[in-house]
Order: structure tokens, then sequence, then C-alpha cells
């Protein structure tokens, strides 16, 4: 019975998708934008659920129980960097793409700096670093298909692939922004119904106040930093909310921006995100990994078991049709974020890489054609990847993936980002230098290691620390002492920008 009502739940998206694939202008603009219609509250959900991963409800709780609740400045960091995103970077962005039909935020530099070579190392750098993320997804699902039936891991893993294979050949990022509204509300409702059925069964007297006393008189150091296991340090505090931060260097949460349908959206989205975002929707899983599953399952060390651990409890004290409904929340999750990833990644390699570089006489039919072929490569490395976890080539949380690996990756373009869409002294000598420079440093320090394990290159800091305030300043010192660019590329860039914003500003 658990299968066929999984089976059902995929047929509900396959179905959207081909409806998607029905209505759709069947133009790259519209495949690859949505044809620039987003409104502020498909906007919401597409943003919110395309960060709101099997991460989400996996990792994040699973790393909080492991190591105390030092790990939520990770997502105000976030929170604070998409709101940023959207009041600053944003309106730039999308008026940008406005004015001149551009598809992708890599195409936007490119022309920006004008240099395909650069368009090029960006383009390699994000895949690069993107196709983990989107591996982490079908793990996250796998691991919630295995606690509730006993099957593989595999199951879940490919039936999540087919069913973002469907939804994003089909779809396109239209309706994959308004798939996210279905999915985000049954992943809200699985997991704030699994709390407060989970408080009512477990907790009926004292509510989060019995499981925290409860935590207090076992483990106490579970309920402040740094932790039980002392990681999360002022140092270790900093670095993670500056990695959260960088939330708006994520390309697919960037790419978000260039949907918009107009200019108002940039006014109200960010309070959304800071009021129903932050304060309401993290909140969920933060209570469940910091006090809820300490207080009822303690002593679970294993990093896959802890990821694991919210579904474990669903699943043991509560009925077993709700646990395969939780485990649809789950996929929700997971398809939201993925979908949106693998969109951004087959816009790279179509518009960026074969359009950009080799094939630029390409129509919309060829290249949206080669989007949905590239999906399919992308879907087969990110379970290259998926398998290399199960393996053990990379036996650590679930949490870490994201916020050690991936993050870190994408915050390496963020200096050419903001500098080339705010600072008209930005050259691309210094956008390539610091981007190259960066991504390799990064790279290196990740791989190479001392006896001890340690991350020597990196200070054993986390990577984003010693990385990104040296590629920033790669980027100013060489930007200074090269050729600014032309007039007409500032005027592009900044003067018509400015000038398109204070009119749509007053209309």
């Amino acid at each position: 019975m658990n299968l066929i009502a999984l089976g059902i739940f995929g047929l509900i998206i396959i179905l959207m998708a081909a409806y998607g694939y029905k209505i759709s202008a069947r133009t790259a603009e519209d495949f690859m934008l949505g044809g620039r219609t987003i409104g502020v509250v498909v906007m919401f959900f597409f943003v919110l659920f395309a960060i709101s991963s099997s991460w989400t409800f996996y990792g994040f709780p699973g790393f909080l129980y492991r190591e105390g609740p030092g790990y939520i400045f990770f997502v105000w960091g976030s929170v604070a960097g998409f709101a940023g995103l959207y009041m600053f970077l944003g309106p730039r962005l999308w008026a940008l793409a406005k004015l001149n039909r551009f598809l992708s935020p890599v195409e936007v530099l490119s022309e920006r700096y004008q240099s395909k070579a650069l368009r090029v190392i960006l383009a390699v750098m994000i895949l690069a670093f993107i196709i983990p993320y989107v591996g982490v997804q079908p793990l996250g699902v796998g691991r919630g298909f295995e606690a509730l039936t006993g099957t593989s891991i595999w199951v879940g893993a490919i039936y999540t692939a087919f069913l973002l294979l469907v939804l994003v050949l089909l779809g396109g990022m239209r309706i994959v922004a308004w798939v996210n509204i279905f999915l985000g509300i049954v992943y809200v409702t699985a997991l704030l119904g699994s709390l407060i059925w989970i408080l009512a069964v477990l907790f009926p007297d004292g509510g989060l106040a019995e499981a925290a006393a409860r935590i207090a008189a076992t483990e106490p150091a579970k309920l402040s930093a740094p932790g039980p296991n002392g990681t999360f340090t002022p140092v270790l505090i900093f670095g993670t909310f500056l990695v959260g931060l960088l939330a708006f260097s994520w390309p697919h949460i960037t790419i978000g921006a260039m949907t918009a349908r107009d200019k108002k959206l940039f006014k109200w989205f960010p309070l959304l995100i800071f009021i129903l975002g932050g304060f309401f929707f993290y909140t969920i899983p933060f209570i469940w990994g910091s006090l809820i599953a300490p207080a009822v399952m303690p002593g679970v060390t294993d990093p896959a078991e802890a990821d694991r651990i919210v579904q474990t409890i669903i699943q043991t004290y509560l009925p077993q049709w709700f646990g395969v409904f939780v485990l649809m929340g789950v996929i929700a999750a997971a398809i939201s974020t993925a979908a949106v990833q693998l969109m951004m990644s087959s816009i790279i390699v179509a518009r960026d890489i074969v359009q950009g570089v080799f094939w630029p006489e390409a129509t919309d039919q060829q290249i949206t054609r080669i989007a949905r072929w590239s999906v399919i490569g992308v879907v087969i490395a990110s379970l290259a990847v998926t398998a290399a976890v199960e393996l053990g080539l990379g036996q650590e949380a679930m949490a870490l993936y994201l916020t050690d690996v991936s993050v870190p990756g994408f915050a390496q373009w963020a200096p050419a980002l903001v500098g080339g869409l705010l600072w008209k002294r930005g050259t691309k000598q210094g956008a390539i230098a610091s981007t190259l420079f960066g991504t390799i440093y990064l790279v290196l320090g990740l791989l190479i290691r001392d006896a001890d394990g340690g991350r020597f290159l990196l200070f054993n800091l986390h990577p984003v620390i010693p990385t990104l305030p040296l590629n920033a300043l790669v980027y100013i010192v060489v930007s200074l002492v090269t050729p600014r660019m032309d007039e007409q590329t500032e005027a592009i860039f900044f003067d018509e920008v400015e000038d398109f914003l204070k009119t749509e500003s007053s209309t």
C-alpha cells in the first residue's frame, strides 16, 4: 500500500508536467524563464521551496540533533541573503534581463564583462558544484524510502530522478514554479502536522518545555552553543552565518529574479521571505532537530541515522499511513529544489555553453531541445554522486554537503556577480582572475589534507572564510590595475538600467 500511495503521488506530478507542456509557448524564454511572468505569490513558493529540499527535513534537523542549535545561524544567514538578493541585486538583474532578453545570469555577466572566456569558466564552475547538490536530493528520498519501507535506498533515488526528469523535460520553468505551490503545501502540511501530532502524543502536558527539560536533565550541552562536541565556537558561528548570507549567489536562486513579472515583486518579496520563510517555516525543522528528536530518541551518533531521525520518530510513534504522507512531503521538498537546479543547469548548458560559445546561430527551438537533453545528463551525474556517497566516498552528514561543498563553490562567483551589477570599475580581467583563483583554492583546500585529516590549506577554517575574502581582494586589485569597460557597455549595464528602474517605479 505504501508504494501504491507513492505511485499515485508521483502520477499527480507527472500529470501537472504534462499540462505544463500542453500550455507552454514552445519558446526558449518560456521554457527557461517561465515567459518572465512569475508573480509574487508563485515566486514565494518558487524560491522558498527551491531551497527547502530534503536537506530541510533530514540534513538540517539531523545536524542540529548531533551538534546542538548553533547550526541555526546558517538558516538566518540564508534568509538574510535571499532578502538581500531581491532588495539590491534582483531589480538590476531583472531589468538587464528584460531590456536585453538575457536568459541566464551567466549570460548577463558574460556580456557585462565582454568575455566568452568568463562565460565558460562560470558555466563549468557552477555545474561542477550544482551537480553534487542535486545528488543530495535523491539520497534524502532514498533514505526516507529505506526507513519507511525497508527497500534499498536506490528505489527512492531512482523514483525521485524519474519524477524530476518528467517535470523538467515537459514543464520547463513556468510549471516548475507553479508545481512548487502544490509541493510546498504538501511539505509544510507534513512537517508541521507531524510536529504537532508528536507533541500531542509524547508531550501532552508540557509540550516543548517538557522536551527541553528532558534534554536538560540528560544532555544539557545540546541546548546551547558550542554544542555537545564543542563544534560551534564563535569563529564557526560567524563562518556559518557568512555561508548562509551567501545564499544570494546560489545560481538556482539568482535566476529566480529574472523570471519576475514586474518590479513590484521586489518590494514585497523580501518581507515575505523574512516573516513566512525565516520566522515560520524554518522554525519547524529547528524544533524537530534541537528539541523533539534529542528528547525522544537520544544517543544516535551515526550521521546517516541522525539524518533520518525525524522519519524514524514518525514511523515509530505515528500511524503508518501518516508516515507515508510525510515521505510524500520529503519527496515534494526534494523535487521542488532539484527541479529548479536542473532548470538552471540545463540553461547553462544550452544558452551559455552551446549557444554562447559553439553555436551562436542556434534557434529557440534548437536550444530548448538541447536544454531538455542536458537535463538527462545532469540527472545521471547526480545519481553518480548519490552512488559515491553510498559507497563510502563521502561519509559525512547530509548538511555538510550543502554548507561545506556546494555553497562555498557557489560563493566563488559572488565577487564577479556583485561587482558586475553594482561596481562600474569591475573588469573582465578581475572577474576571470578572482573566479579562477577562488575556485582552484577551494578545490585544493578541500582535497589536500594533512596527516590528521585537517584542511591545512584552508587553515582548518570553514572553506568560505579564507577563500572568499581572497577572491574578492583579487577581483578588486586586478580590476583597478586593468582598463575599465567601454562607455557603451557602461551605458547598457548602468545608465539604461537605472533609467528603466526609475521609470518602472513611477508607473
